[in-house]
């Protein structure tokens, strides 16, 4: 019986490793060429993988598009419920999620990523399981804060938890493709004073 859970849990490994393979050189095309002009032969060959093994794993490439997205999206995500426990004010909440937010997606990599493939980034972004659970969450914390008195409706809360997920992405494309050379400090310090002015005054 131990032998045959040794064996399951290789092989489950094995999977793993291949899934991520898939989704790391996938990764890199889509930030070199764009996910229109990436195919499943360009990714199963940068990975020397079969063919019908990709299909194993996502039925297709836009499947493979959303699982990174998926992927990066949860990443934020957990790294938001982390800042969320250390936090004990407002200011440092916004500012160390937003700070966290821009170190993720800052790498060389991602930044071409994310300015080749923008439009389909959008689109995914907010249909995404990870997204409608961080502004939920967001909701939730923005309409249990006492602090809070600028905001009193229901809708109001939900509107800037759409506003606190949607502004990072626009600053960051913004300034990178107008070559405006910020640090993540610069960017997450920016839209704290920005929001936590709405938030608490």
């Amino acid at each position: 019986m131990a032998a045959v859970a040794t064996i399951d849990g290789k092989r489950e490994a094995q999977k793993q490793q291949i899934r991520e393979r898939l989704l790391a050189e996938a990764l890199l095309l889509f930030s070199e060429q764009g996910l229109e002009h990436t195919k499943v032969s360009h990714i199963v060959e940068k990975s020397g993988i079969a063919r019908g093994t990709f299909y194993n794993y996502f039925p297709d490439i836009n499947t493979l598009f959303d699982a990174l997205i998926e992927q990066l999206n949860d990443r934020i995500h957990q790294q938001i419920l982390i800042t969320r426990k250390e936090t004990h004010n407002v200011y440092d909440y916004l500012y160390k999620t937003f700070k966290s937010y821009f170190d993720i997606i800052g790498t060389p990599e991602m930044v071409k990523f994310h300015i080749i493939n923008q439009a389909q980034i959008r689109q995914r972004s907010y249909q995404s399981t990870m997204v409608k659970t961080l502004v939920k969450d967001l909701n939730r914390d923005l309409k249990s804060s006492k602090k809070i008195k600028a905001f009193t409706e229901k809708y109001e809360f939900l509107l800037l938890s759409f506003m606190l997920v949607g502004a990072p992405p626009e600053l960051f494309l913004a300034t990178h493709t107008s070559d405006v050379n910020l640090s993540s400090e610069q960017l997450a310090t920016f839209l704290s004073k920005l929001f936590y002015k709405v938030l608490m005054e």
